[in-house]
């Protein structure tokens, strides 16, 4: 069964996507700010920004390119996201710790 991402686009600065503006598994894009969103629901729905804050390997949750190695520790902040692209390959003796409140997406 393949699996479909559906990616909607806004280019107003500041928009993010309210609730009922995305169904599980839909992504938006905000051309204008570079933002990402996706919707998660662990009991209560809400809008989360992929990768807020920025920084590659950080502790403030990177979006991840395709194949990427990860070759020293990740712990993502406390609720903030990130968003990996095909496989993700963590190097022996690192570790990625993912803490309540954050989530970490691959897309495969």
């Amino acid at each position: 069964m393949a699996n479909t991402i559906k990616l909607k686009r806004s280019a107003v600065s500041g928009k993010a996507p309210a609730v009922g503006d995305l169904q599980l598994g839909e992504l938006a894009l905000n051309t204008y700010d570079g933002k990402l969103y996706t919707k998660k629901d662990n009991g209560t729905a809400s809008i989360v920004e992929i990768g807020a804050g920025g920084g590659g390997g950080g502790a403030s949750g990177p979006i991840l390119q395709a194949a990427y190695v990860i070759s020293e520790n990740v712990t993502l902040a406390t609720n903030y996201n990130g968003l990996s692209l095909t496989s993700v390959e963590v190097s022996s003796g690192y570790a990625v710790e993912v803490p309540s409140g954050a989530t970490w997406t691959i897309l495969a």
